[in-house]
């Protein structure tokens, strides 16, 4: 079953090459499930749009949007990773962000494992980082559509 919104642009196709290069520059192995979601179409808009969290957000409520994921081609999507943190000041290390719009993104945390992220939430305007799930699967299990 796929996670991409039929309606989405279609981006140029994941290549191997386009992986090793993001993995040889943040010296980690992407999750297979990424990878996986990933070949069907590298980034885009979602079919779902929100994700259950144990933890309060902004807004007051236990979700956290998530619409979109970044893919991965030189200077684009998780590539920009370092632009991004520069941009939107944020201080966590050993994260590669894979989705997010400046206020907040959703990253893979490798602080722990070159091999097996955590997933989390970075919230920019309250300087706040939150665990969202133990891994990829997890998240992609977490995800719905709010009604």
């Amino acid at each position: 079953m796929s996670i991409w919104e039929a309606e989405s642009d279609k981006p140029a196709k994941l290549t191997q090459k386009d992986i090793e290069l993001a993995e040889k520059t943040f010296g980690v192995t992407l999750p297979q499930s990424y990878l996986k979601v990933l070949m069907e179409q590298n980034g885009g808009y979602l079919k779902t749009d929100a994700v259950h969290v144990d933890f309060v957000n902004e807004d007051g409520e236990g979700l956290i949007l998530l619409d979109s994921l970044y893919g991965v081609k030189p200077n684009e999507g998780i590539m920009e990773t370092e632009y991004l943190r520069e941009e939107w000041g944020i201080t966590k290390d050993k994260i590669i962000l894979i989705a997010g719009d400046g206020h907040s993104f959703i990253a893979f945390d490798y602080e722990d494992s070159s091999t097996s992220p955590k997933v989390i939430y970075i919230d920019t305007e309250r300087d706040e980082v939150h665990l969202v799930a133990e891994s990829f699967d997890t998240l992609l299990s977490l995800m719905y559509t709010r009604i």
